[in-house]
């Protein structure tokens, strides 16, 4: 459970989530665009196809280890390796959105409604860490100090780090949905095949001799 959060708050929290059901309009017309890509063979892959599994929980390793790490250099007073890795994650954003919305269409709809709100929550965590690496980079640019006093060049840092820690926390909070997704709501998971499993019959189930 997140530091800060009770039972009940995350009870009101995965509650609402699935219970928007103002949402499923939007995503009837959305399932229908991204489902286009999902058809293709570009979509196959970015499903998973190739490895069995969906890509997205791997994809997502990245730009949230990426921004972690940068809000540990922040600490450090280490901005410049704190940019970089925060660009690397914006690299990394675009592959990761795209198979997360594949995976998206083969859910069904209060799954979808998750998906939806997961999807919205990072995207705004992400749009701040794009609006924080564009501060860092007009900051730590060539002539930065000199065209500004050293106080302005030290608040705009400041702000950046604050764009980047609220970043990351939005992104915290959309990989708490993103893990109630999968694995409360069970989103893209198959139970595994049991190689040479008794056939289920409910006669001999339901059969006064069966002890089981």
């Amino acid at each position: 459970m997140p530091v800060g959060m009770t039972d009940s708050q995350m009870e009101i929290l995965y509650s609402g989530t699935e219970s928007a059901a103002w949402l499923d309009g939007p995503a009837e017309v959305l399932r229908k665009q991204v489902g286009r890509l999902a058809d293709s063979p570009i979509g196959a892959v970015l499903h998973g196809a190739p490895v069995g599994h969906p890509l997205h929980p791997a994809l997502v390793a990245v730009p949230i280890g990426a921004w972690t790490a940068a809000g540990v250099f922040d600490a450090l007073r280490q901005p410049e390796t704190a940019r970089r890795l925060i660009g690397l994650g914006l690299l990394a954003t675009p592959p990761t959105v795209l198979a997360g919305w594949v995976d998206w269409v083969h859910t069904d709809t209060v799954q979808r409604r998750v998906g939806l709100i997961h999807a919205a929550v990072n995207g705004a965590g992400a749009a701040l860490m794009a609006l924080s690496y564009r501060q860092r980079r007009r900051s730590s640019g060539p002539g930065a100090v000199t065209r500004s006093a050293a106080g302005a060049v030290t608040r705009s840092a400041a702000g950046a780090v604050t764009l980047s820690a609220a970043g990351t926390i939005l992104i915290g909070l959309g990989g708490l949905l993103g893990g109630h997704l999968a694995y409360s709501l069970g989103a893209n998971v198959r139970p595994p095949e049991v190689p040479n499993a008794p056939v289920y019959d409910p006669v001999l189930a339901d059969s006064p001799g069966d002890t089981a």
